[in-house]
């Protein structure tokens, strides 16, 4: 797999990395080396991490990287599981929730954005352990899709 220098090189420090937290960081850190020049690459790097950690985190990195390999409809498919992983594990629910709108965004589909504001608003009945602050960087650009304004507000 070709990749840049910098990503090779968190690579070849990961293959000698026990500790976790380590680990994490450096493959996210590869997959973001990646992510212009060889979304591929990305790809695969997101999909060794999900393995890894099975986690939410490495879920959503996962469909961001599908879409920067312009796979918008997979990468909607990783961000809906990972909504539903983190509604199944009480955590990250807003995180994963605000990842699925941003992503759905991108497709330029309003029935895919309200679709994904729907997941959104029941979300946030999900009781949860701890999340962090549901970021609507998006609305502006769902606005201008047409997307249902009940729903974005």
């Amino acid at each position: 797999m070709l990749m840049p220098k910098s990503a090779a090189m968190l690579l070849s420090v990961l293959a000698t990395e026990a500790d976790s937290n380590a680990r994490f960081s450096l493959y996210l850190n590869a997959i973001l080396e990646c992510r212009t020049n060889n979304p591929a690459t990305a790809v695969k790097l997101a999909q060794a991490s999900h393995q890894e950690f099975r986690d939410v985190a490495t879920l959503m990195t996962l469909s961001e990287a599908l879409t920067w390999n312009n796979e918008p409809k997979a990468g909607l498919l990783r961000a809906k599981e990972a909504l539903e992983l983190a509604i199944q594990r009480q955590a990250l629910v807003n995180y994963a929730a605000g990842n699925l709108v941003r992503l759905s965004v991108k497709t330029g589909s309003v029935e895919t954005v309200n679709e994904a504001l729907e997941a959104l608003v029941e979300s946030t009945q999900v009781p949860r352990d701890g999340d962090c602050v549901l970021e609507a960087d998006w609305s502006d650009e769902a606005e201008a899709l047409g997307a249902d304004m009940e729903l974005i507000s």
